[in-house]
């Protein structure tokens, strides 16, 4: 049980703390604040430090209304029941809006939630997933309204550093990532605290996770090897783990978590590409450094950024494999609407010889346009649009 004095506390803390944070603007930070008006919870989920907090700050500088951060460890004694002190709280402040940040430490929230939802207008974050897949949260089902925050995106880099698009500052990019904090120190380092984070907290205490260091290889290992194919069964040897469907289910831990997300490869048979290889992604730039390789593939990061700006845009994304392999095909369902290979840059004119004939091998097969991204400017075969990465991902 916490005190009512207590939670009057930390709300005034909190509300001195954010006034005087610096809040850039988020490309998602309208579609956010236009949920104020909706009844419904507006739920902010996505990988931990990927700035939902800051959207929060954002939110209360412009709409005002109390916060809550529930790992503040001020409230770690905080029940569910102790949440009609925070109503009475809003309340006497004059306010309707509520923010509960990283809410999953609170057990039973969504009750809370469920009762006053025409009391109070609600936003909640969390780093995971299945933030309202509890027995508690089906009651709020058809009554939320949900957002996915990921690391910065290319834009928003250049915004948080005050850059303009080239070559020079896309390379940055690609060594920094996007977390917030990693950008605006440089601190590359706190990306291994985030990954220690998210496998040591996140996942094993909202999951049935027993062996922790099985997933904690199952995780490196893919980021070590973003872009190339897995299967669970070569997982079983990477971590110890005997049975694929445990190996199954520790890769989904992760990908709940936010930590990766995996790819499958194109057929338009749903059943038929449930059996084949699949790939992995990290969230970030950032984790692939994590990875045990010696020397950083910056082709394989280049591949990560142009993944992850594909789905950020909502696209059903797949890998192409045949006698010839295309890194993302993007569908509309299972319908083909073009295709996009990914370079560093090819000096080697035997690898560039390779890459034509790839991209001829699909000009002539698939009726989608297709697409290569570059760091460098190449020569490329007729019927190719290639475009430079820093260029692509400002679009």
């Amino acid at each position: 049980m916490t005190s009512r004095d207590m939670i009057e506390d930390v709300i005034d803390d909190w509300d001195q703390q954010i006034s005087s944070e610096n809040v850039v603007k988020r490309d998602i930070s309208d579609q956010v604040l236009s949920s104020s008006i909706l009844e419904e919870i507006t739920v902010i989920r996505g990988v931990r430090r990927a700035g939902k907090t800051f959207i929060l700050y954002g939110l209360k500088k412009q709409l005002g209304g109390v916060y809550l951060n529930f790992e503040d460890e001020r409230l770690v004694d905080m029940r569910v029941s102790d949440m009609d002190k925070v109503l009475d709280a809003v309340v006497s402040r004059g306010t309707r809006y509520l923010y509960l940040d990283e809410v999953q430490s609170l057990s039973g929230w969504e009750k809370f939630a469920h009762r006053t939802l025409r009391k109070v207008k609600i936003f909640v974050t969390g780093s995971n997933s299945k933030l309202l897949t509890s027995s508690y949260s089906k009651a709020l089902t058809g009554r939320t309204k949900s957002f996915e925050v990921h690391p910065l995106s290319y834009p928003e880099f250049l915004r948080f550093r005050g850059s303009g698009p080239d070559t020079r500052t896309f390379l940055d990019y690609m060594r920094t990532g996007g977390f917030p904090r990693i950008v605006m120190t440089g601190d590359i380092a706190l990306a291994k605290e985030y990954f220690d984070r998210i496998i040591y907290r996140d996942i094993t205490s909202n999951s049935k996770i027993t062996d922790v260091e099985a997933l904690r290889s199952i995780a490196l290992y893919l980021l070590s090897n973003v872009g190339k194919e897995f299967s669970y069964r070569s997982l079983s040897s990477v971590s110890g783990l005997k049975h694929e469907d445990t190996v199954k289910s520790y890769v989904l831990a992760l990908k709940d978590a936010y930590l990766i997300d995996v790819l499958k490869k194109f057929h338009p048979s749903l059943k038929v590409q449930q059996s084949y290889g699949k790939k992995a992604y990290g969230a970030d730039p950032a984790f692939i450094a994590l990875g045990k390789r010696r020397d950083l593939d910056l082709g394989r990061v280049l591949e990560n950024i142009i993944f992850l700006h594909l789905r950020k845009k909502g696209f059903d994304v797949y890998y192409y494999k045949n006698a010839h392999e295309m890194d993302f095909m993007v569908c509309q369902g299972l319908r083909p609407l073009r295709a996009v290979s990914v370079t560093l840059e090819s000096g080697d004119p035997m690898t560039m010889k390779r890459e034509h004939s790839q991209l001829e091998h699909y000009v002539q097969k698939m009726n989608v346009p297709i697409e290569l991204v570059s760091v460098y400017p190449l020569e490329v075969p007729e019927g190719i649009d290639h475009r430079l990465a820093h260029r692509y991902l400002m679009e």
